[in-house]
Parts: structure tokens; C-alpha cells; sequence
């Protein structure tokens, strides 16, 4: 009973953090959209609905194995690094999807181990979340959890997507906007998974 309390209270904690430094929704002034609003839209609500997915299943979990203490480590991990992102950011952070029109090229704390912190924080706990899910749900919902898995597999994939095209488009527009510079950026720091040195560029 312990481990279940401990485990549904970090999970909580993790979906607050994550909320509110991950999840800011707000139209911040001087922002343009790389893509049109309903798409944007639709990124909110995968993501809104995957994080109550997650949630119901963390507060309904009757049992706790290996993996789902695994899943937590990289929630816990993902988190980090959208909040270190965000925090690095400062005033230059937008929702994915926007993108300043007077932007600030940020090259140092995580952003010196990789150029997309952010969405490696939030793919890490995509993933976190998914590998849970995977394990608790047919364990709750013997009967349905095909469907249910189905639908939040559709709502990942979108969220994913999304999160990649944006990245790949910020990088561009980046790289027109701070040219050498963000180029040198690109030379010594990897596109996403930090440590890794770039190689061929995404870009």
C-alpha cells in the first residue's frame, strides 16, 4: 500500500510540474504559427487526452511491478528536462506549433547537451507513459483495453508527429534567422537525444 501511495502521489506531482511548465497554452504576444490554428488545436486536445488517460490509469493501478517503477524513472526524467528547458527559455519559450518573430538563440544549460530539450522531455515521458499503459491497462480493463489502447495510440502518434515536424521547422527557422551562428550550434550539439554528437543533420 505504501509503494501504491508513493507511486500515485510522484505521479501526480509529475502531472502538475509537467502541466504547468510543458503545457502553456497562452498566445504570447509577437507570435506567429508555423501551422494553422486547428491543427494546433488538435495537438492540445491528444495531449490533454493522453495526460487523463495516464492519470486515470495511475490513480486506478491495483499492483505495481518493474516496469512501472521504469515508466516513472522516465517520467520523472522527461519532466526534468521540459522543465530545465523551459526555465532556460525564460521570456524566448513558445507553444509548440508558434514561433517568435524576434527570436533569442539559447545555447546554454541543457540546451548545450541537446538543441530540442523540450521535446526530448516530453517524448521521454510519452514514452514513460506509454510503457505504463501498456502494462496496467489490460490489467484494469480486461475486456476493453484494445479499444481504449487504440484510441490513445492514434492520439500519440498525432501528438509525436506534431512534436517532430515542429522541431525539424523551428530549426529551420532558426538557422534563416541566426545563420553561422546557429549553424556552429548545429555542429557541436545534437538535434535531439543529448551526448550523441550530430552526424548528418536532421535539418
Amino acid at each position: 500500500m505504501e509503494a501504491l501511495t508513493l507511486f500515485k502521489s510522484a505521479a501526480a506531482i509529475l502531472v502538475v510540474v509537467f502541466l504547468y511548465y510543458g503545457m502553456d497554452v497562452r498566445r504570447k504576444a509577437g507570435t506567429r504559427y508555423f501551422v494553422t490554428p486547428v491543427w494546433q488545436s488538435l495537438m492540445k486536445i491528444c495531449s490533454f487526452a493522453l495526460i487523463t488517460a495516464f492519470m486515470w490509469v495511475a490513480f486506478s493501478v491495483r499492483r505495481l511491478d518493474m516496469i512501472d517503477w521504469l515508466s516513472l524513472a522516465a517520467l520523472v526524467a522527461g519532466t526534468a528536462f521540459v522543465v530545465a528547458a523551459k526555465r532556460a527559455l525564460g521570456a524566448v519559450h513558445t507553444f509548440a506549433g508558434q514561433y517568435l518573430e524576434k527570436p533569442g538563440l539559447v545555447m546554454n544549460g541543457v540546451y548545450a547537451v541537446t538543441r530540442n530539450p523540450l521535446y526530448f522531455g516530453v517524448f521521454l515521458c510519452e514514452f514513460g507513459a506509454t510503457l505504463f499503459m501498456l502494462h496496467q491497462t489490460p490489467l484494469l480493463l480486461p475486456q476493453t483495453h484494445p479499444y481504449w489502447l487504440s484510441a490513445l495510440a492514434a492520439a500519440l502518434i498525432y501528438a509525436v508527429a506534431f512534436n517532430w515536424n515542429m522541431a525539424v521547422n523551428e530549426a529551420r527557422y532558426l538557422q534563416g534567422c541566426f545563420g553561422d551562428a546557429y549553424r556552429q550550434y548545429q555542429a557541436r550539439v545534437p538535434f535531439l537525444i543529448p551526448f550523441i554528437r550530430p552526424g548528418k543533420r536532421v535539418e
